[in-house]
């Protein structure tokens, strides 16, 4: 032990003695693990650290899926919580819940809230206790009661009630109906991601089971490991087909852990890119200062040859060098710790959404003992070679040819050459990965909506109301706002539609043609739209074919009119005019006839496409009769300037109304981007990182190259070499070097960049010839720069002065 201090307190010595490579040394750790404790920081907020329950990893989330049907993760039936409770024997406890939307109204400005209806031992389940009061009563979700009381959240209670104490057992107005808060969660509690109310859960028919729409929250029983648990469900699944084969037959449960219900897919993949990537950046680093390492090590040969001959071991001399590099790497650590809190920072100050409440960033004990951990592995990795060569047994012979200027050993110089090479591999495949990132982003920002997406302010509501029950009174209401809406100053168009193009999907659906059969089935499944009149205009786009629905067709619930899409026309009758042809729609026995062929419009995000996204069937709003709909308001200006006035009209027909989520389109593009931008950019700062920090290799190897070759290079000039003979025998080595690189790189990015394939690009191929001749050119130009710079002072040497002893 007191050998190790020793070791310590000289490395520090040493180390404030070489200030210069110190502080290189440092900087390029420190760029290195800083960007690794960044996404280390990310990664554990988001897929590490624990979930806010008790026992958090026992609690799995339940779904119902029919692959047959293409159904992946469907909510259950209010019946299935119950016998997955009874038969399954993995749970200890089954509970459920069902996101909804809620207006807060009764106060001075009606509010849209995130809510959700909850079984009432939910909360009991994930071990969870409120501030105040209770949480529900199992009687609450009874038919009879599930719309009587409320739980808050506490920001919701500080928000709009100042925090009041006294609010258990008060009412509170939602949706217009009066409830009482039984209840106030603990700070910060948002279940499950962003949710600041709760409804106790109820059915009106405990038997049904139809309607999914319940995600199911199970606690495994003890001794019951998650593949059991599966096991079992499966189990329960068949039973339930032989005994309800009208709702059941081919349908699954998907039992998995609750963090995986509730973090998608792609985020897991993108989590472990990153760590891959800042992975190579940190190895970029540890390439850079090995090199200075074993170049400052050739220079201690002196030193190094002295201990040995004061006895010590080889053992010790590798302990004592490793020391030093630790000492460095530990420092480079701290650096970049201080660093990877601004990058975290800076990543997710650009996230325009609100994220799950479980998401904390920021440094914890696991962060601390990662980056520590980082740090030392580091030191060791790159100070290992160093150290072992510089402890060789012929340190005498390579202190003679130090002392006479000589050059490198031709085993040093193959390694130097090697690490240059890796670095120069490593930062082409995330140049390259880069580059496609970007790429991808910038595709996503110019792709054709299939409408005019300028001048176009959007936003969502929702009626509430006992009065709005009836569908000629919803129907009333819309068609009635856009008309009001397109009556003032500045606006050219508006209409009431239950989707916003390029951010919502619509609902699937058979669509039967009459007469017809397509590719052997009766039915196409295609996706759904209600509107009022004037949906296109508003859009900017022409009809192919037929006119728009009219006034009187929007609001009628028996309207017997429809629009279909290009593609689907294509489809139900290939070759033949679709105007005056009739489709009946699943669960309806009505046929409506077509009106309109419209184009193909981008409604789901762009990335989120699907074969049936381009298959739409547009129907009047009075056959839908939702109260949750969305108005796109055309303007003939600035459509950002037609908030207030569109709050205010809206409000001044129903002052219950909450519009909200009010984005322009241009800023609502941005908004469902965002993912791809941010990603983008940081793989585009890894990608500078990577490639200033080969550079400076590249720099740092053909400058001590120089160096040691001096008084070589003095001679071949003292007998007659053209400089630029010396600046081609340089640029050449360096050539050499780059090209080695570059194809490494080129492979090892063809089998990154397959990764990136699928949802992590847009519209680009994750063998994009341009990227794959671009980013080698790129990178070999600025390695041949960075090379120059030590060449041209070679070929500018003074022969006397290179040869002066």
């Amino acid at each position: 032990m007191d050998g190790l201090i020793q070791d310590f307190r000289q490395a520090f010595r040493s180390l404030s003695k070489s200030r210069t490579f110190t502080l290189v040394a440092v900087l390029c750790l420190a760029l290195g693990i800083g960007v690794n404790s960044a996404i280390f920081d990310i990664v554990n907020a988001i897929l590490l650290r624990p979930l806010p329950f008790r026992d958090a990893e026992r609690v799995v989330a339940v779904f119902a899926s029919n692959r047959r049907a293409g159904d992946e993760r469907t909510g259950l039936t209010y019946a299935d919580l119950r016998d997955l409770q009874a038969g399954s024997g993995a749970f200890s406890e089954v509970a459920g819940y069902s996101e909804r939307n809620f207006t807060l109204t009764g106060l001075q400005e009606s509010e849209r809230v995130e809510g959700s209806l909850i079984t009432p031992n939910l909360f009991s389940l994930l071990g969870v206790q409120p501030r105040l009061g209770r949480t529900f009563r199992a009687e609450e979700a009874a038919p009879a009661g599930f719309e009587q009381v409320v739980l808050l959240s506490d920001g919701l209670w500080r928000r709009r009630f100042g925090a009041d104490p006294s609010i258990v057992g008060r009412p509170i107005r939602l949706n217009d109906r009066e409830l009482i808060v039984v209840g106030v969660m603990p700070p910060g509690f948002r279940f499950p991601e962003t949710d600041e109310l709760w409804l106790p859960m109820g059915s009106a028919d405990p038997q049904d089971r139809e309607h999914r729409y319940v995600v199911g929250v199970a606690r495994l029983a003890g001794g019951v490991p998650l593949d059991g648990a599966r096991t079992r469900a499966d189990q329960v699944a068949r039973r339930l087909a032989t005994a309800y084969p009208a709702t059941h037959r081919d349908w699954a449960f998907d039992v998995v852990g609750f963090r995986e219900a509730i973090v998608d897919p792609t985020a897991y993949q993108l989590m472990y890119l990153m760590l891959g990537a800042v992975a190579f950046v940190l190895l970029i680093a540890c390439g850079n200062v090995a090199n200075l390492m074993m170049a400052r090590a050739t220079d201690r040969q002196r030193e190094i040859a002295l201990r040995a001959a004061l006895g010590a071991s080889r053992r010790r001399i590798v302990r004592w060098l490793l020391t030093e590099s630790v000492v460095l790497a530990l420092l480079g650590g701290t650096v970049g710790l201080l660093l990877s809190v601004w990058w975290v920072e800076l990543t997710t100050r650009a996230i325009p959404e609100e994220l799950a409440y479980w998401i904390r960033f920021g440094i914890d004990a696991r962060v601390l003992l990662y980056t520590a951990a980082i740090s030392v592995g580091t030191g060791v990795v790159f100070g290992i070679l160093p150290a072992v060569r510089a402890s060789r047994p012929d340190l005498q012979t390579e202190l003679r040819e130090a002392v006479r200027g000589g050059s490198d050993g031709r085993a040093q110089g193959r390694i130097r050459g090697a690490l240059v090479g890796a670095e120069i591999a490593l930062s082409l495949t995330l140049l390259i990965g880069a580059t496609l990132m970007m790429k991808s982003f910038l595709r996503l920002q110019t792709a054709d909506p299939g409408f005019r997406d300028d001048h176009i302010l959007s936003m969502r509501t929702s009626l509430v109301g006992d009065r709005y029950d009836a569908g000629a009174a919803k129907a009333a209401f819309f068609e009635g706002a856009a008309e009001r809406l397109r009556e003032r100053p500045g606006v050219a168009a508006a209409v009431a539609t239950s989707a916003i193009p390029a951010d919502d999907g619509g609902p699937p659906i058979a669509v039967e043609a009459e007469g017809t059969e397509v590719s052997g089935e009766r039915a196409v499944i295609a996706t759904f739209y209600a509107s009022t009149t004037g949906l296109f205009e508003t859009l900017g786009v022409r009809l192919i074919a037929g006119r728009d629905f009219t006034a009187g067709e929007a609001r009628d619930s028996a309207a017997r009119v429809a629009i279909v899409g290009r593609t689907l026309a294509a489809r139900l009758w290939p070759g033949r005019d679709a105007i005056g042809r009739r489709i009946r729609l699943d669960g309806d026995t009505t046929w409506l006839s077509i009106i309109g062929v419209a184009p193909d419009l981008q409604y789901e995000e762009f990335g989120e496409e699907t074969p049936r996204s381009r298959l739409q069937v547009h129907v009047p709003y009075g056959r839908a009769g939702w109260r949750g709909m969305a108005l796109l308001v055309r303007g003939t200006g600035d459509p950002a300037a037609l908030a207030r006035g569109v709050r205010a009209e809206l409000r001044s027909i129903d002052p219950l109304v909450a519009p909200f989520d009010l984005l322009t389109m241009p800023q609502r593009r941005r908004y469902t981007t965002w993912e791809h931008r941010v990603f983008g950019y940081t793989f585009l700062g890894f990608g500078g990182v990577a490639l200033l920090l080969a550079l400076a290799g590249v720099y740092g190897v053909m400058a001590y190259a120089v160096a040691r070759r001096r008084r070589e290079i003095g001679i071949r000039l003292a007998v007659g070499a053209p400089p630029r003979l010396v600046l081609a025998m340089v640029l050449s080595g360096a050539a050499r070097l780059t090209a080695i690189g570059l194809g490494v790189g080129i492979l090892a990015s063809l089998g990154v960049t397959w990764l990136m394939g699928g949802r992590l690009l847009y519209d680009v191929s994750p063998r994009d010839p341009a990227t794959f001749l671009l980013a080698p050119l790129l990178l070999a130009g600025a390695a041949l720069l960075a090379s120059w710079l030590p060449a041209r002072r070679a070929a500018m040497l003074d022969p006397v002065e290179a040869l002066r002893p």
